[in-house]
């Protein structure tokens, strides 16, 4: 179900910014994620998470489905995690989808290779910030 605003993201505008922590996601949430990805408002994601966050190859295969509904989606991953960018940066060679890595400390650089409209670089990393407290105090 299409959702602009739940636990782990929120779209404005034409992005999407989400954040997962450490562990498995489970199946509502992502199918929910993915329809939302999917719909027309969405045209940039800005993917972010600490840790290893667990998505099997069932989720996996929504996601890209996902991808593929939709008009030309531009995503940035944020995360620490090098195998995690380094398997984006693997995706992005095969050339299904316009996906690019970030760490942390570059996540005003997601930003600005996503060139979203209808919310500002200060807006958007206020967002990353707000979300990613909204989860934590869930957990």
């Amino acid at each position: 179900m299409l959702k602009l605003e739940a636990k782990n993201w929120t779209v404005q505008g034409n992005l999407l910014v989400s954040f997962y922590p450490p562990g498995p996601i489970d199946d509502d949430t992502w199918q929910d994620y993915c329809d939302t990805i999917a719909s027309d408002r969405v045209l940039k994601v800005m993917a972010t998470s600490i840790g290893a966050v667990e998505v099997d190859s069932r989720q996996r295969k929504m996601v890209n489905e996902a991808l593929k509904t939709a008009p030309q989606v531009s995503v940035a991953v944020v995360t620490d995690e090098a195998i995690v960018r380094g398997l984006m940066t693997a995706t992005a060679w095969l050339g299904r989808v316009d996906v690019k890595a970030f760490p942390w400390h570059k996540v005003a650089e997601a930003y600005r290779h996503l060139s979203p409209t209808g919310i500002g670089e200060k807006e958007a990393l206020d967002l990353v910030d707000v979300i990613r407290r909204r989860v934590e105090a869930r957990e």
